[in-house]
């Protein structure tokens, strides 16, 4: 049997500590970046990104599409998302980008077509819509606040579509301009692990790590 060489399974214990924190999101204490690679109408690909950043007890959303990609309008919502907490919070949104806007401040239920229902929804408000909106952009920020009291964690913004459809904490309804004319449908994230679990997967791999590269260095 070959000698294990250490040195080569501490990098494979940190390249996949990496991977699996990257897999369908990367998690920090006050930040989530989550990747829009699902599309049941439009198949797999990288759409682009939803960071959820936690800021003086609001979340800032900042969706961020790929190249050609733009955000839609013309369905229940743009950008349709929920609430882990219990109850759900009414909730105001600021400092949004122009011609998008909040469709209601308390929870309802809006479709994200292909991934079940939502509780609230960003939507274009622009010139046109249904594939032809003039307006439309492929990058949106917006502040989430709620109206009484304050959120403690960007995973209070992350909970799995309702009532059928793919399980997917966020719906972005989009508009690609490809060869064949222009392609419209809604893309979304896997299911997403606990916030807790993610946090001691990665400590725990890469701590793991971090052990056997000081067993090296004696």
């Amino acid at each position: 049997m070959s000698p294990i060489n250490f040195r080569k399974l501490a990098v494979s214990l940190a390249m996949f500590a990496v991977v699996a924190l990257g897999s369908s999101v990367i998690a920090r204490a006050d930040t989530a970046t989550f990747n829009l690679t699902a599309g049941p109408s439009l198949g797999p690909g990288n759409y682009g990104t939803v960071t959820l950043t936690l800021s003086g007890g609001s979340i800032i959303v900042d969706v961020n599409l790929a190249s050609g990609v733009v955000i839609n309008g013309g369905q229940d919502c743009s950008i349709c998302f929920n609430s882990s907490l219990t109850p759900d919070p009414n909730i105001s949104v600021s400092a949004i980008t122009a011609n998008y806007a909040l469709i209601a401040s308390a929870p309802g239920s809006l479709h994200g077509d292909g991934f079940g229902f939502f509780e609230y929804g960003v939507n274009y408000v622009g010139a046109g819509n249904g594939g032809s909106c003039s307006q439309c952009v492929g990058h949106v920020v917006f502040t989430v606040s709620r109206t009484s009291g304050s959120f403690a964690s960007v995973f209070d913004l992350v909970q799995d579509s309702i009532n059928g459809g793919a399980a997917s904490p966020f719906a972005v309804d989009i508009a690609i301009q490809g060869p064949n004319g222009q392609l419209t449908g809604f893309v979304g994230v896997g299911p997403v692990p606990e916030p807790a679990s993610m946090m001691l997967l990665g400590t725990g791999l890469l701590g793991l790590a971090a052990g056997v590269r000081r067993r090296l260095r004696k």
